[in-house]
Order: structure tokens, then C-alpha cells, then sequence
């Protein structure tokens, strides 16, 4: 088979795992939201979108690997394959928050709110040890958050999270064609 041939699942499996993905991160944006949690003060290592990358970026890759390659995925071809997947679930997502922050009008405005809550429930020992002035910078900052910015917050952040675990995953799931000499 051409090697241009087996450049194509490696696009559609990764795209196709990428929307499934965007959906499930979304999901689960709106599920936290309206559970009365906003999604973006939840610890960032707890995020859903880290089970989520890691299960479907594996399973893509493994697709890939398995069905279309023959039991083959070079190193280079599992860390493109995770790119596409990325990149589709960060752009998504980036649409995802605007257009539901377009749509749940309370969504900045909750979030603004529970940071403030949370800032001003710090107790004075923990306002000096993270900086009085931090904190004062936090308090007066927080209320300009716009919906721009926490789109594009979420997109970073799955762009963090994907290529630290792209790279784990394109590693353990590569193959080598072995042969004896």
C-alpha cells in the first residue's frame, strides 16, 4: 500500500476521536455547571478532559494502529495522529464554551462570583502566604473575565493537557516491524 494511503486513516480516526471527545469535554462543562460547580474552578489535574484525552487518544491511536497500519505506528505517526486529535478537540471546545457562555448568559458571571467567593473566604494566613498584593490583584481582575478569555483558557489547557499525553501514549503504542536476521 502507498504510504499516502495510510496517511488518511491517520487524519479521519483522529478526527473522529477529536469530536467525540470536544463532546464528552463539553459535556461535561455543562453537566459541572449546572450541578452548581462552575467547570473552571475545579482543579485542573481533576479536569475530565485528562480520563477523556488519555481513554480516546489510546483507542485512536490503537484503531490506527491495529486495523490500518497492519500493527505498525511509528513514533511520528502516533504523535501526528494525536496532533489532528488535539487540535480538533481545542478548537471544539474553544467553540463550545463561546457559544454555550453565548447562550447561558449567568456562565462569566457564575464564575466571577465563586472566584470572589473563594477569594474572600481565604483566611489571612493564606492571603499572606500567597501575597497580599496577588490577591488584591485577583479580586480587582476577576470581575473583567470575558467569555474570550475563558474559551480560550479551555482551549489552552486541553492543548497542555493532550501534549503531555500525546507523547506517553504514541510511545507505549508503537511498533516496531520485527524481524530476525
Amino acid at each position: 500500500m502507498p504510504e499516502r494511503n495510510r496517511i488518511n486513516p491517520l487524519f479521519t480516526v483522529s478526527l473522529r476521536y477529536g469530536l467525540i471527545a470536544s463532546v464528552a469535554g463539553m459535556a461535561s462543562v455543562v453537566a459541572f455547571f449546572y450541578m452548581g460547580k462552575h467547570p473552571f474552578w475545579i482543579f485542573p489535574l481533576f479536569d475530565i478532559r485528562i480520563l477523556v484525552i488519555s481513554i480516546l487518544l489510546f483507542f485512536s491511536l490503537k484503531e490506527i494502529r491495529d486495523y490500518f497500519f497492519g500493527g505498525l505506528l511509528f513514533f511520528w505517526q502516533g504523535i501526528a495522529g494525536s496532533i489532528i486529535f488535539i487540535l480538533v478537540m481545542a478548537l471544539l471546545g474553544f467553540a463550545g464554551i463561546y457559544g454555550f457562555g453565548s447562550l447561558e448568559d449567568s456562565f462569566v458571571s457564575e464564575y466571577v462570583r465563586q472566584g470572589l467567593e473563594q477569594i474572600n473566604a481565604l483566611s489571612d494566613a493564606s492571603a499572606a502566604q500567597i501575597g497580599k498584593p496577588a490577591v488584591e490583584e485577583m479580586k480587582k481582575t476577576l470581575p473583567e473575565t470575558s467569555l474570550a478569555w475563558m474559551a480560550k483558557r479551555y482551549a489552552i489547557q486541553t492543548l497542555t493537557f493532550g501534549l503531555f499525553i500525546c507523547v506517553i501514549i504514541s510511545v507505549v503504542l508503537r511498533k516496531h516491524n520485527q524481524q530476525t536476521p
